[in-house]
């Protein structure tokens, strides 16, 4: 057999053989699902540009980000889920003109519970989120004691409302 004819056949392969894995292959962006908050709860789907944002995705810690492509996969301890949430103070009112919406508490400590017992006690980022890793079970968030499951492997969204202001 010509070498010309082995080099061809040979080259043929290799491409066919990678054509194939590519097509097969995901982006590790797509595997990934998108949440932002609109000052009602949590809504599927990337928001405007530089909009903060989380991306779930099973059996790795949310990321809370405002771009897609600085998301990093880590992969969650075995045996534990995720709480991924936003801390805001909702807005009422206005005489003048109508006001309402919602405004992110930065900085801010979030209590975890189980039972009487403090488990964790994440604190909020600058646009109001927090992310918590914890053992699958029940648990109580906030100072206001909301009460969330966590499952093994999955996330928990929770838009929680630590204050109310009443605008005139």
């Amino acid at each position: 057999m010509p070498n010309g004819f082995r080099f061809c056949l040979v080259a043929l392969t290799v491409a066919f053989t990678c054509l194939t894995a590519h097509a097969f292959a995901k982006r590790p962006v797509e595997l990934w699902s998108f949440f932002y908050y609109d000052g009602n709860g949590f809504v599927a789907g990337k928001p405007a540009p530089l909009s903060p944002f989380v991306a779930v995705r099973d059996g790795f810690i949310p990321v809370v980000e405002t771009r897609v492509e600085r998301i990093q996969a880590v992969k969650l301890p075995e045996g534990t889920g995720a709480l991924a949430g936003i801390c805001y103070v909702q807005s009422y009112g206005g005489k003048l003109k109508p006001a309402g919406g919602y405004h992110p508490v930065p900085m801010l400590a979030v209590p975890i519970t189980a039972g009487e017992k403090p488990i964790a006690t994440p604190e909020t980022d600058g646009n109001g989120f927090f992310v918590a890793t914890l053992p699958a079970g029940t648990y109580r968030v906030g100072n206001q004691g909301v009460e969330v499951k966590i499952e093994s492997g999955t996330t928990r969204l929770l838009p929680l409302r630590v204050g109310k202001r009443m605008v005139d």
